[in-house]
């Protein structure tokens, strides 16, 4: 499958990633694979997310770290609008050629 095509295709989020993840992160979370693919970035089909909570200013913020393998990549951002951001979470995005698919690494 040609890099170009990844993640071209429809979106899907599990029933767990539905209940559990902010819609703001969800879209976040998108967004950070449109933003890689507009830079020209070479996208593994297997992005990789770890959600934390840094707090700066006694402000607590969405910390997420964005890997994959091939080629290996590592980038971490901040996610504005979350009311109540969460920690200890790792969530995978995977393209299986058709669609890709949020999900939490149990549910694959």
């Amino acid at each position: 499958m040609k890099n170009s095509r990844l993640f071209s295709g429809d979106r899907y989020a599990t029933r767990g990633i539905a209940d559990r993840i902010d819609p703001a992160i969800q879209k976040a979370l998108w967004r950070a694979i449109e933003v890689r693919k507009e830079r020209g970035d070479q996208l593994d089909y297997l992005q990789v997310f770890v959600l934390s909570v840094e707090v700066v200013d006694g402000e607590p913020l969405q910390k997420v770290l964005n890997r994959q393998e091939q080629p290996e990549h590592r980038e971490t951002f901040y996610v504005d609008g979350v009311d109540k951001p969460i920690g200890g979470v790792t969530i995978w995005v995977i393209d299986s050629g058709t669609y890709a698919t949020m999900l939490f690494p149990y549910e694959y």
